[in-house]
């Protein structure tokens, strides 16, 4: 039973400079993933992730995404679509994402998600939180996501395949 590796925080070649920051972030909010995803036209795909929930979210694996289908969006499918962060606090009460891939999947059921932008100011992905409880961010937890979102910018600028793709 306690035979289970730890998952591992990964990311791709260009997003390696940012693992212990990806470690921090989950150890300050207490989230279950700390996710840097890449938006490609039918999908998402990660590009990095931290915490619990590597298991399930690892580096290249992909969803789906609704499109114009019946189908619930992806949490990061809508920032990437609206430039707009996006706060959900439990999917299960929301109108938009109850039934999500997340929630019904993995158990994540709680979103915080901000935009990723190229140089040239395009959204290329998304820098997230996701977590099985229904819960709040403080000011400073919002902040340490966009510190990251900005780093992941940065790499972006030193090197354009940083997402990986």
């Amino acid at each position: 039973m306690g035979d289970e590796p730890t998952p591992a925080t990964d990311t791709t070649p260009g997003l390696r400079g940012l693992s212990a920051e990806l470690d921090a972030i989950v150890a300050k909010l207490g989230v279950k993933s700390v996710l840097v995803m890449r938006s490609q036209p039918d999908s998402m795909v990660v590009a990095a992730t931290a915490g619990e929930a590597s298991k399930h979210y690892t580096v290249g694996a992909a969803g789906q995404k609704a499109g114009d289908t019946e189908r619930v969006p992806l949490y990061c499918e809508r920032v990437v679509n609206t430039d707009a962060p996006l706060f959900v606090k439990d999917s299960r009460d929301d109108a938009t994402f109850a039934g999500n891939e997340d929630e019904v999947e993995f158990g994540l059921h709680n979103y915080l998600g901000l935009a990723v932008h190229d140089p040239s100011g395009g959204v290329v992905g998304t820098v997230c939180v996701l977590d099985d409880a229904a819960r709040e961010y403080r000011d400073d937890e919002v902040a340490a996501l966009e510190a990251l979102r900005d780093d992941v910018e940065r790499a972006l600028r030193e090197d354009d395949s940083a997402l990986g793709g």
